[in-house]
């Protein structure tokens, strides 16, 4: 086969494929830099065009030109600066991979339902490939980006096995913590929530359910909150959980557990004397208090870096897995001591 220097002659993929001996879809797919093919046949099918001086065809030419060496990170809009910590810190994580790996990084924000910017972002090939860095039990975005094949991972847990995910295990952590706190002697532990479309929170909840069942114990509904949209709403939750006589209170986030500790000083309640509280995510903000705070610690920086390779390995056809979790660390301090 000869190059355009002394044929005018158009390449097909099907001519590369032939020559090759793999098929026409593994070419476009080598050449488009999308969908799943090892990284060494696409190396050999590039370094075979680019060897004979050409492209396929122009079409295939226009694809081929379209890798952008731009990732998309897809974050929400934060209502409080509380919310902030966790996104900024995931997305050093993500930052810090694409750079080592000539990739830039667009940041996004959005409301969860609007996919218009994403729609923008993949009619203009502005990027290859996208991270979810929040995910909904009814997630437009996912089934979005499905729809259109571009390469993404979601930050969470996501009720679909097709989703490449990339977690910590919220489930499993909050399972442990609370069979800790049974084990230190508490009785009655209630739960604070709130926002339960999303799957970090369904997560966290499952969690604090599945460790009653593993303890034979009956889960009182009265004292499980898990539409607390506002500090109004917290306030008035603890009111009632104090006249309950609950032993403790586990809180969902770092931000209803900071609602929580300073309702209780404003009340006169001393933790963990008269209330103990948890926390089922830790953040800085739990280091303000006289007292501090028992809580799950998960690595959000490593979260970020383990989101970014799996995409960019996705990007270039290597194999990824499904489901990736990541491990936690239970801190037990003051606020739960007997």
């Amino acid at each position: 086969m000869n190059n355009n220097s002394g044929n005018d002659k158009t390449m097909t993929i099907h001519d590369v494929a032939r020559e090759l001996g793999v098929s026409a879809s593994t070419v476009s797919r080598a050449i488009s830099g999308k969908g799943r093919i090892g990284a060494a046949t696409r190396d050999r099918i590039l370094d075979y065009i680019e060897e004979h001086g050409f492209y396929p065809n122009a079409a295939a030419q226009s694809l081929a030109q379209s890798k952008t060496n731009n990732i998309a990170i897809i974050l929400p809009e934060v209502n409080t600066l509380v919310d902030m910590p966790f996104f900024h810190t995931c997305m050093y994580g993500v930052e810090e991979v694409a750079q080592a790996n000539d990739y830039d990084i667009i940041v996004v924000t959005t409301n969860g339902n609007d996919t218009k910017p994403l729609e923008r972002l993949i009619q203009n090939r502005k990027v290859d490939g996208m991270i979810l860095t929040r995910t909904y039990e009814n997630d437009k975005y996912v089934k979005f980006l499905k729809q259109k094949q571009i390469p993404f991972v979601a930050v969470g847990k996501f009720p679909d096995d097709d989703v490449v995910q990339v977690d910590h295990d919220n489930v499993g952590a909050c399972k442990e913590l609370v069979t800790v706190l049974f084990a230190k002697g508490i009785q009655n532990i209630a739960y604070l929530g709130s926002n339960m479309d999303q799957m970090v929170n369904r997560c966290r909840y499952q969690g604090y359910e599945e460790a009653y069942r593993k303890g034979k114990r009956k889960l009182n509904q009265d004292l499980v909150y898990t539409d607390l949209s506002n500090k109004a709403m917290v306030e008035k939750a603890v009111e009632e959980l104090k006249k309950s006589g609950v032993e403790c209170i586990l809180c969902q986030d770092d931000y209803i557990c900071d609602e929580v500790v300073r309702k209780l000083a404003r009340m006169g309640v001393r933790i963990p004397d008269q209330m103990k509280v948890a926390s089922c995510h830790y953040s800085r903000i739990l280091e303000n208090y006289p007292v501090t705070i028992t809580s799950l610690k998960f690595n959000i920086t490593e979260l970020g870096r383990r989101s970014c390779q799996v995409l960019l390995d996705m990007i270039h056809g290597k194999t990824v897995p499904d489901k990736t979790l990541l491990d936690y660390e239970i801190i037990l301090k003051e606020s739960t001591k007997g």
